[in-house]
C-alpha cells in the first residue's frame, strides 16, 4: 500500500504512462505502414492513407502545434499554482496537481507530440512502398488533445473558484473518515479511551527508530498486526499519523520474548515523508481548510464569507469523525488478545485543531462568532453524549475569546439569539 502511495503522490506517473502509450503507439502504426499496408488486397478510402511526403508535412506542422499546447498547458499550470499558493494556501497545491485531471491532460499533449515527433523520425522516402496512416493518426491524436485543451481550460476556471476548492477538501477528508471506519469496523478492531493493557509480560522490549527524519504518512497496520500475531507479540504505535518524527524518536515499541527476533524490515511498515498528506491522517485535511479559512480572514484578503463556508463544510466532516470517540485503536488475535495499539486523534484534539485559530483571527467577526456557534449545535446535536461534554467547554472557550467589545447592541441581539440555540443543545447555562 505505501507504494501505491507514493506512486499516487509522484506527479510524473501519469504523463510518463501516457508517453510510453505514445510511444508503443508510434511502432505499431509504423509497423503497419511498412509490413502490413503494403500487403493488402484492397485500397484504403482516400481519409485513411496519404503519400508520404504529405504525412511529412503534417506531422511536423502537427508536432509542433502540440508541443506549443503542451507549453501553453504547462504555463496554465503553473499560474493556477500560484494563485493557490497566494489566495488559498501553500497547502493546497497538491490537490491541484495531484489530480489524474490535471496530469491526464499534460499527458495527453505530450503523448500526442512524442508519437507526432517519433512517426516523422521513421518516415523516410525508401523505408514506404506506398501511403502511410501515421499522419491520419496524429490528425486523430491532435483533435482528441484539442478536445482535451478544452475540457482543461473549464476545469481550470471551476477549480480556482473557492467554493468548489473547499468541497474537494472536504470530499478527501471525508473519504479518509470513510476509509478509517472501515478499518475500525473490523471484527478484530476495537476503539478504547483508555489504552489497552497487555494480558501477558514479556521478558523484552525493542524500540524501533526511523532512518529518516519527516512526517509520519502511512502506517501498514495489517502487516504490523500479522506480525506481532505470528510471533505473539504486542506492537505499540507510539506517534499519531500525521507527527514530526526525527532519527531519535520512538515510533514503535514491541514487547516479545526473548527469543524472538526482531527484523529490521518491521520499521519499514511506517512511512516517513518531507510533506504530509491527507491519507490517514484526517487532522491534516482539516487543518487544509483552516488554512483556506485563515488566509480569507486575513488584512489583505479580508474575506471573511469564505471562512464561514469552510466552517459550514468542516461541520460536516467532523460529525462523521466523531462517530468514534475512543483516543486509541487495537488489533486483537483469535484469543482476544491485544496485539498492536495505535493513537488516534480525541475530540478535543480536533475540535482544537478546527476551531482555535479560526476563532482568534475572527474574533471581531459577528458573523464568523455566529457561524462557530452554529457549527458547534449542528455537531452537538448529532453527536454522542461524550462529544457533548467537550463540546460544553469548548463552546465556553470560543466565547471567552471573542472580542465583545466591538459588539453593537443589534449584534449583542444576534448573537444571544445564536447562543441561546447552542445553550439549548448543550443544557448549559453560560
Amino acid at each position: 500500500m505505501k507504494y501505491l502511495l507514493k506512486i499516487k503522490n509522484s506527479i510524473w506517473v501519469t504523463p510518463v504512462l501516457y508517453c510510453l502509450l505514445a510511444v508503443l503507439l508510434a511502432l505499431v502504426v509504423v509497423y503497419t505502414d511498412i509490413n502490413i499496408l503494403p500487403r493488402l488486397d484492397f485500397e484504403l478510402p482516400f481519409f485513411l492513407a496519404t503519400e508520404v511526403d504529405l504525412a511529412k508535412e503534417i506531422l511536423g506542422s502537427i508536432s509542433g502545434a502540440l508541443l506549443t499546447m503542451t507549453t501553453i498547458t504547462f504555463s496554465t499550470i503553473m499560474v493556477v499554482l500560484t494563485t493557490y499558493s497566494s489566495q488559498f494556501s501553500p497547502r493546497v497545491l497538491t490537490n491541484f496537481v495531484n489530480d489524474h485531471r490535471t496530469m491526464r491532460v499534460l499527458g495527453v499533449f505530450m503523448g500526442g507530440f512524442l508519437y507526432s515527433i517519433l512517426s516523422l523520425a521513421f518516415m523516410q522516402q525508401a523505408t514506404f512502398e506506398g501511403e502511410v496512416i501515421s499522419a491520419i493518426v496524429a490528425v486523430i491524436l491532435a483533435v482528441l488533445c484539442l478536445f482535451f485543451f478544452a475540457y482543461f481550460i473549464h476545469f481550470v476556471a471551476s477549480s480556482i473558484q473557492v467554493s468548489n476548492l473547499i468541497d474537494s477538501l472536504v470530499d478527501d477528508v471525508k473519504e479518509e473518515i470513510e476509509r478509517e471506519a472501515k478499518r475500525i469496523e473490523q471484527d478484530h478492531v476495537i476503539v478504547a479511551d483508555i489504552k489497552p493493557q497487555m494480558v501477558t509480560e514479556y521478558a523484552t522490549s525493542t524500540v524501533l527508530r526511523s532512518e529518516s527524519f519527516g512526517f509520519i504518512q502511512f502506517v501498514d497496520h495489517d502487516d504490523l498486526f500479522e506480525w506481532a500475531e505470528k510471533n505473539k507479540a504486542v506492537i505499540h504505535v507510539n506517534r499519531f499519523i500525521g507527527e514530526f518524527v526525527t532519527t531519535t524518536t520512538d515510533i514503535l515499541t514491541i514487547h516479545h520474548d526473548e527469543d524472538t527476533e526482531i527484523p529490521e524490515s518491521l520499521i519499514g511498515n511506517v512511512t516517513i515523508g518531507r510533506e504530509q498528506n491527507v491519507y490517514q491522517d484526517v487532522d491534516y485535511g482539516l487543518h487544509k481548510i483552516v488554512d483556506v479559512s485563515l488566509r480569507a480572514l486575513s488584512p489583505g484578503i479580508n474575506d471573511p464569507n469564505t471562512a464561514v463556508q469552510c466552517i459550514h463544510y468542516m461541520t460536516e466532516a467532523l460529525i462523521k469523525s466523531f462517530k468514534y470517540t475512543g483516543t486509541y485503536v487495537a488489533y486483537k488475535d483469535t484469543q482476544h488478545m491485544v496485539r498492536l495499539i495505535s493513537k488516534r486523534s480525541s475530540v478535543e484534539d480536533k475540535l482544537y485543531n478546527a476551531f482555535s485559530q479560526i476563532s482568534f483571527y475572527g474574533r471581531q467577526d459577528v458573523v464568523v462568532l455566529e457561524a462557530l456557534f452554529e457549527s458547534m449545535e449542528n455537531i452537538t446535536i448529532n453527536s454522542s453524549n461524550d462529544v457533548k461534554k467537550v463540546m460544553k467547554l469548548f463552546s465556553l472557550y470560543v466565547y471567552d475569546r471573542f472580542d465583545k467589545d466591538v459588539l453593537h447592541e443589534m449584534d449583542k441581539q444576534f448573537i444571544n439569539k445564536r447562543k441561546t440555540k447552542l445553550d439549548q443543545a448543550l443544557d448549559v447555562e453560560y
